[in-house]
């Protein structure tokens, strides 16, 4: 991932328990069971993101282009992209900084701004999310263990509130692997493209994929 990333920080919680005394241990007394646990920031359980949504500050939050892009619901979850594009964007500290409207223009291609969409069986809620990727987000051991979800449910991804942050750090975990595949910063739309699985695919779905993000993406900023 391009930039410092910030430290994951974490707890220790030690429990003495009383052994017979001996050479090695002559006070009768080990440590054990240590358990590392993180603090809250880095490991979000739906009641985290609710909580950290309502009390962060906003006044200064970079909102994407007031634009519906022909969907009904198009502008209807702005605030929420624009509050996790900023929190992701100050934890991961990369440069340059992922824009609100990239958000914005991955929601509209994958689901138009539907919070159940019905067509793909595969990839579920507003983002799309897929039970791999929701599991990658989950493991505490994984390839996203930098910053993880916690007790988040297949059906939980129905609710925006909760599959647009799981999304927006996602993208930020494949700004990294793109990062590494290209060898240099992913531009937008390389970003978006690692997001589907399709960076280094030459299939018509890739170049059909690209259209429809960046027809939404031109669109927002043109206003």
């Amino acid at each position: 991932m391009s930039g410092d990333k910030q430290k994951k920080i974490t707890t220790v919680h030690a429990h003495p328990r009383h052994v017979p005394v001996s050479k090695k241990n002559p006070s009768g007394i080990t440590i054990v069971d240590q358990h590392l646990r993180r603090l809250p920031g880095t490991y979000l359980d739906a009641e985290e993101i609710e909580k950290i949504f309502k009390t962060y500050d906003k006044t200064r939050l970079t909102c994407p282009t007031l634009n519906n892009l022909d969907y009904k619901n198009g502008n209807q979850y702005d605030e929420i992209i624009a509050f996790w594009t900023d929190y992701f964007n100050g934890k991961f500290n990369v440069d340059p900084k992922i824009h609100p409207n990239v958000i914005k223009a991955l929601i509209a291609s994958e689901s138009g701004f539907d919070a159940n969409p019905r067509g793909n069986k595969k990839a579920f809620g507003i983002t799309q999310i897929t039970k791999q990727t929701l599991r990658i987000l989950q493991d505490p051991n994984g390839e996203a263990k930098d910053f993880i979800f916690n007790k988040i449910r297949l059906k939980d991804l129905k609710n925006p509130n909760i599959a647009i942050p799981m999304a927006v750090r996602w993208l930020f975990k494949k700004r990294e692997m793109a990062t590494r595949k290209l060898g240099r910063t992913p531009t937008d739309e390389e970003m978006i493209l690692e997001y589907k699985g399709m960076l280094k695919s030459n299939s018509r779905l890739k170049k059909n994929a690209l259209i429809n993000f960046r027809k939404h993406y031109e669109n927002l900023k043109k206003k």
